[in-house]
């Protein structure tokens, strides 16, 4: 088993619990389920925890502007004080002038987010990192599928060279059975989130070196953010 200081906490007690502290180091993790389930919550709740640590964090946004991530996190009384580097790959969309340095200008090309990406890790330094993609479903849908998927094995395979640990959203229903399968083949991690009867739901479906149940846990969405019932 992987010694709890080679884990990134999730911020979630209960479910660092499961995970026998937390994500494996050196490591990537989908995170797959419906619209609205809390992903994206999930997701800023692991970065704000990684902030508190002192740890870098970088965010690849692609369905809001980097401001509209702040504000959500502000809710929950989140303050990030800039230590999350955002990539923006939606201010293009809508023809806005993005507050981040690092920004594309398209998804036709994944080359430019590839070099904008490497930019990133070549300045945010050695360390731990934490890394945030929301979500994979635009990226896919925006993209070649097929060039996409080698694009991020690639993706995967730098980030998790420099002790990082990788978070990617993923919409379930909305993609064939064949790229879930070569998601799940590229990634070392599986969490899967669902509503039942008005309730949510996760549960963790693999993990590198952590034992895992399969067993769905209730959560809710609190004032503090996420927290298992």
């Amino acid at each position: 088993m992987v010694h709890e200081a080679n884990r990134f906490s999730t911020g979630i007690l209960k479910f660092d619990k499961l995970l026998e502290g937390g994500f494996p180091e050196s490591s990537s993790v989908l995170l797959n389920g419906t619209p609205g389930i809390g992903k994206s919550i999930f997701c800023q709740q692991f970065l704000y925890h990684g902030v508190k640590n002192n740890e870098k964090c970088i965010f690849l946004t692609f369905d809001v502007r980097p401001e509209t991530i702040l504000n959500s996190m502000a809710r929950f009384g989140w303050e990030t004080k800039d230590k999350i580097v955002f990539v923006d790959c939606f201010s293009y969309r809508i023809g806005a002038q993005s507050s981040s340095r690092y920004a594309i200008t398209g998804l036709s090309d994944l080359n430019q987010l590839s070099m904008i990406f490497e930019d990133v890790l070549g300045d945010v330094g050695k360390g731990r990192k934490r890394i945030v993609v929301d979500s994979l479903s635009t990226l896919l849908l925006y993209s070649d599928p097929e060039l996409t998927l080698k694009f991020l094995k690639d993706f995967i395979a730098a980030a998790t060279s420099q002790k990082a640990l990788i978070l990617m959203t993923i919409e379930e229903g909305i993609h064939d059975e064949k790229t879930m399968a070569i998601l799940n083949y590229m990634t070392e991690g599986l969490i899967e989130m669902k509503f039942d009867m008005d309730k949510r739901f996760l549960r963790i479906m693999k993990m590198r070196d952590t034992a895992t149940s399969r067993t769905w846990s209730e959560f809710d969405i609190t004032k503090k953010g996420i927290e298992l019932v």
